[in-house]
């Protein structure tokens, strides 16, 4: 009997050989898990989880993977087909971030979550106002300042500290090596003391037009 491995091997012989019909039975192979990762992803994001739905986005990552499959292709050894379509579903929702949140202040985007764990825990009871209201306000600093970074700085934040993921694991979601990872959240992290240094200097006083690029 094949296993799935042999069929997705031979589905790929037939890309190869230019059946590019094949590409929708590897879909097709992939679509659930694929729906799977990408709606745990957008339950993870505030920014999109009110306003995208999972199908949609697996729906353009068919059209994603169509419009590259021929660089797919062209790079011998390939790439595993599901860490492919994965990559290009995160491509999309970076996109998405870009071209429907960041470029606009909404309140989608002020629900990002933020990467700092105190406000995880609500105030103790024996918290004064002026303890509570100072929380408050460098809750609200952190906040706006993660509106400056580029959607790859919050990807990498969103994931190691708000989400607690591992490096291997982070840098698996992301596609990128274990020491890749880490140098792209140390630099993210950089930005964003620089970002919250800002807003409190009042350089920065209200919602962005748009994230740095």
């Amino acid at each position: 009997m094949a296993t799935a491995s042999d069929r997705i091997g031979a589905l790929l012989d037939r890309l190869a050989r230019g059946e590019e019909e094949a590409l929708g039975e590897i879909f097709e192979y992939y679509r659930n898990n694929l729906r799977h990762d990408v709606a745990r992803e957008l339950a993870a994001d505030p920014r999109l989880a009110a306003r995208f739905d999972a199908s949609d986005v697996v729906q353009e990552v068919f059209l994603d993977a169509r419009k590259q499959l021929s660089s797919f292709l062209a790079n011998p050894p390939r790439v595993d087909p599901w860490v492919w379509l994965r990559g290009l579903a995160r491509e999309r929702r970076l996109k998405f971030v870009r071209d429907h949140l960041d470029a606009q202040c909404r309140s989608a985007k002020r629900q990002h979550a933020l990467p700092d764990e105190s406000w995880r825990h609500p105030a103790s009871r024996e918290a004064s106002p002026s303890s509570a209201a100072r929380g408050a306000e460098q809750t609200e600093r952190v906040r706006r300042a993660l509106q400056q970074l580029r959607p790859e700085d919050q990807e990498i934040i969103r994931l190691r500290v708000t989400e607690g993921r591992a490096n291997p694991e982070a840098a698996a979601l992301l596609s990128v090596t274990t020491a890749a990872a880490a140098k792209r959240l140390e630099r993210a992290l950089d930005r964003l003391r620089e970002a919250v240094e800002a807003v409190e200097a009042g350089e920065i006083t209200g919602c962005a037009e748009g994230a740095k690029t």
